[in-house]
């Protein structure tokens, strides 16, 4: 028996027609109404014709590239949301889709259970923002189900505060002069965003923020098995068993192919670091995670280099570790990417400039980063909004008396 619900309607634009007939198939085995188009000129005639719900362009096309054609679309349509299909090798490129106002990005090659979710999740979340939009112009003749929508969600968040309260950090630290942080805020009900930080040795500390694809309970669940994962982790490290723990690349690795294994349908994002205490050098790997950490040194602040695979999205992923030594003094800031959906820039690269100003602050905090951004924490978000903060002041010198 064939779905009687229609599903959405998606655009897609590649110049290989070998290629569009495949990802073309896929879809529509998924459910999708799909339109095809072989170049950037046919694309904007099915676009104005169709007014699909989503598009999937190439960004090598010949004549009008897929970079020209986003611009476009994003004028005309910035709501629509545009998944951008990118080369191995060429996340640059991919990078400046996401800051022209494109949703998200797939890498080929690509298995067709990691486009269909790539595409469910951009799908998801847009009827969540247009779900949060109709709410408020229906506040008035939908308030006895506002109501009833308000119960259910204090009743989920007691059970995400429940959830939370054992899973996360116990508060703030101080790891030897390093003050560490965080804010984890859910977009509705439990929250998919994680972070934990701990000492591995006298001299070492470990610290991550993971991003689980999707809202509520199941996004939720990921972060418990997450915790369990790196707890077992510390514990074979503790035992003499193995030093993973120690290497970003490696923890990653591991964490890709047991959500794999786990066949959960999930995958997650996630920056996970391992400090040197007595060195102040910085030893981290980057799992498909955005925005990039960011560090302000007191004359500049930057976004710490690197790149790499979601995590469990495919076996084949590769996760390279990066090292930085850290200035004397310094903050280092580390936003999940749900802080881009409050900051109402034109695109990414406004809300990168306006992150790498905001952190320009000799007293940063939590509180002041919420301030500085006018955020609410007794308000909703379209997503999971999550910031991990740690600060690093020199010790004070000691006079000698003679």
């Amino acid at each position: 028996m064939k779905n009687m619900i229609q599903k959405e309607c998606i655009l897609t634009v590649d110049d290989d027609p070998t290629f569009l007939e495949i990802i073309s198939f896929y879809l529509k085995h998924s459910g999708y109404t799909v339109f095809k188009a072989k170049n950037g000129k046919e694309a904007l005639e099915l676009f104005e014709q169709k007014l699909p719900d989503l598009i999937l362009c190439d960004l090598y096309m010949p004549g009008m590239s897929g970079l020209e054609l986003i611009g476009i679309l994003k004028e005309k349509s910035p709501e629509t949301p545009v998944i951008v299909i990118s080369g191995e090798g060429k996340m640059e490129d991919a990078i400046s889709a996401l800051r022209l106002g494109a949703w998200d990005y797939i890498v080929k090659p690509f298995e067709h259970f990691a486009l269909e979710q790539t595409v469910s999740r951009v799908i998801e979340k847009n009827k969540l923002i247009k779900e949060n939009e109709k709410m408020k112009r229906k506040l008035e003749e939908k308030n006895f189900l506002l109501t009833q929508g308000l119960e259910q969600l204090q009743a989920d968040q007691k059970a995400a505060e429940a959830v939370q309260s054992k899973l996360l950090p116990t508060g703030n630290k101080n790891f030897d002069g390093y003050e560490i942080s965080y804010k984890v805020m859910p977009s509705l009900f439990l929250s998919g965003d994680f972070v934990d930080y701990f000492k591995i040795t006298e001299d070492k500390m470990g610290f991550y923020i993971a991003d689980v694809s999707g809202h509520g309970a199941s996004s939720a669940f990921v972060t418990v098995l997450l915790k369990g994962m790196i707890t077992q982790l510390l514990s074979n490290y503790q035992s003499r068993l193995d030093d993973t723990i120690l290497k970003p690349e490696q923890v990653l690795k591991y964490i890709n192919n047991e959500i794999l294994t786990a066949k959960l349908g999930k995958y997650l994002t996630m920056v996970y670091c391992v400090l040197d205490l007595r060195e102040n050098l910085l030893f981290y790997s980057i799992g498909g995670h955005y925005p990039s950490p960011i560090v302000w040194d007191g004359q500049s602040a930057y976004f710490l280099q690197g790149e790499g695979y979601a995590v469990g999205v495919t076996a084949k992923a590769e996760f390279e570790q990066y090292s930085i030594h850290l200035p004397t003094e310094f903050s280092l800031l580390m936003p999940s990417d749900g802080i881009f959906e409050i900051m109402h820039g034109k695109n990414l690269k406004e809300n990168e400039n306006k992150l790498l100003e905001m952190i320009k602050q000799s007293e940063m905090s939590i509180d002041k980063i919420l301030s500085h951004l006018n955020i609410r924490t007794d308000r909703g978000f379209p997503d999971d909004v999550t910031l991990l903060l740690m600060n690093k002041k020199s010790a004070p010198s000691i006079e000698k008396n003679h």
